[in-house]
């Protein structure tokens, strides 16, 4: 037990370097151009922290179950005194609330000190960070689905899961994009663009709710990734 909260409690730190790394080096890029610009007011930390969530949150599920890595390591895993929906149940828990919540208090030790470094150091003002999650609700819903994609790819595949992921995560983009084609072969363009040809695309049943469908997709990515945990066990 001390072992896996070891292992996981590392991963966990990783994966936030690189999603901090990633905001590090976005704060210079854009600052830079804002400077440029003689743009003095840093004001994009919600959106990085969103940026920076989603990359190191889908390296983290595709992380996950690493010790199939190698046979040995797999037997070692599910010789552990924990059944299989125990030890589903865990990861589950860890993608989804436990590291998004550790990043979110990283992020926000991140802004503090960034904020007052280059606030000092450039005469500038960067607006604080909102830990207020409320206005994140759909790009939360986002990486729900997402980071499904990764959990059950790194319940799959045994080397280079993360690359496998991608083209799985790059495929299942296709399908969604291909849907919302589908959608749109639906406007009437003898109708122009006026306001009631275009509510026909913004509000039909696909287009406007479509994120909807994150929830009982993600849940069969969760299915999927448990049944492909038992088929291990036999």
């Amino acid at each position: 037990m001390k072992l896996t909260l070891h292992l996981n409690l590392k991963r966990m730190l990783y994966t936030a370097c690189i999603g901090l790394g990633v905001a590090v080096v976005y704060i210079f890029i854009f600052w830079g151009y804002n400077v440029y610009n003689r743009d003095m007011i840093f004001s994009r930390h919600e959106y990085l922290f969103v940026l920076s969530l989603y990359i190191s949150g889908f390296v983290f599920s595709g992380s996950s179950f690493i010790r199939f890595r190698s046979k040995q390591r797999t037997i070692d895993y599910l010789m552990l005194p924990a059944s299989n929906t125990e030890k589903f149940i865990s990861e589950v828990l860890l993608t989804t609330l436990v590291y998004p919540l550790f990043f979110l208090l990283s992020y926000l030790l991140f802004s503090v000190m960034a904020n007052g470094i280059l606030n000092n150091v450039f005469q500038a003002f960067f607006m604080p960070f909102s830990v207020n999650i409320a206005p994140y609700g759909l790009d939360l819903m986002v990486y729900f689905f997402i980071q499904t994609i990764f959990l059950f790819g790194a319940a799959c595949f045994q080397k280079n899961p993360l690359m496998k992921i991608v083209l799985w995560a790059l495929l299942v983009a296709t399908i969604i994009a291909l849907l919302f084609y589908t959608a749109w072969l639906n406007f009437d363009y003898s109708k122009g663009t006026d306001e009631l040809a275009m509510n026909k695309i913004f509000y039909s049943l696909l287009v406007y709710n479509w994120h909807f469908l994150a929830i009982p997709v993600g849940l069969v990515f969760w299915l999927l990734a448990f049944l492909k945990l038992k088929e291990k066990e036999a």
